[in-house]
C-alpha cells in the first residue's frame, strides 16, 4: 500500500498522519463528479462549479444530458408524425451540443471527462447514472421555481435530492437576483 496525498487545503498536500500508508486508499481513490446538465444557465453553473472541484480534487467529470421523448401527457393530442420527428431530432440535437460545450469546457480545464446521452424520467436516469458510476457527488442547476411552479412542473433536482445514494450540490440559476433566489442544497446521505 503506498501513501496517500490528502489535500488539506488549496494550497497544501500532505500524506496520512504518521506518514504510514493509509488504511483507507480506496476511500480516497479519484471517483468522478457527476454533472447533470439541460444546457440552462443554472445547469452551466452547476458544471462550472463541479469543474473547481475537480481541479480541487483530482477528480474526474462524467456528464449527463437527459431528455424526454414527446409523450401526449395531460390530455394533450400526440403531434403528427412529421412534426414529432423533428422536434425529437431538434432536442436530441440539443442534447448533443450541451454535451459538446460540458466536452469543451472540461478538455479547457484539463479535467478528464466522460459524457452520456440519456433518454427517459431525468431525475431516476441521473441517480442510476451516479450509482453505476460510483458517483462521489452529483451537481445539478435549478431554476428557483417558486412552491407553487415547482409542484406543477416538477423539480428535477428536488427528485434527485430525494432519490440519490450520494451527496448532492443544487447550483441557482446565476441570473436570478440572490434576493429572489432559492438557497442552495446539498444533501447528504451516509
Amino acid at each position: 500500500m503506498t501513501p496517500c496525498r490528502l489535500r488539506v487545503s488549496r494550497k497544501e498536500v500532505r500524506g496520512c498522519p504518521d506518514a504510514a500508508p493509509c488504511p483507507y486508499e480506496h476511500d480516497h481513490a479519484m471517483r468522478e463528479i457527476l454533472v447533470a446538465t439541460d444546457g440552462s444557465p443554472a445547469a452551466h453553473a452547476a458544471l462550472e462549479e463541479a469543474l473547481a472541484l475537480s481541479l480541487e480534487t483530482g477528480s474526474g467529470l462524467a456528464v449527463i444530458t437527459v431528455w424526454r421523448a414527446l409523450q401526449g401527457d395531460f390530455g394533450l393530442a400526440y403531434p403528427s408524425t412529421a412534426v414529432l420527428a423533428d422536434i425529437l431530432d431538434a432536442e436530441r440535437t440539443h442534447a448533443e451540443t450541451t454535451l459538446s460545450a460540458a466536452i469543451e469546457l472540461a478538455e479547457t480545464a484539463g479535467v478528464p471527462i466522460v459524457t452520456r446521452l440519456a433518454t427517459g424520467d431525468p431525475a431516476e436516469t441521473i441517480c442510476a447514472y451516479a450509482a453505476e458510476i460510483g458517483a462521489r457527488l452529483i451537481a445539478v442547476g435549478t431554476r428557483g421555481h417558486g412552491t407553487v411552479a415547482s409542484l406543477l412542473l416538477g423539480s428535477v433536482s428536488q427528485a434527485v435530492m430525494r432519490h440519490a445514494s450520494c451527496p448532492v450540490l443544487v447550483v441557482r440559476d446565476p441570473r436570478r437576483p440572490r434576493e429572489e433566489a432559492p438557497p442552495v442544497h446539498a444533501a447528504v446521505d451516509a
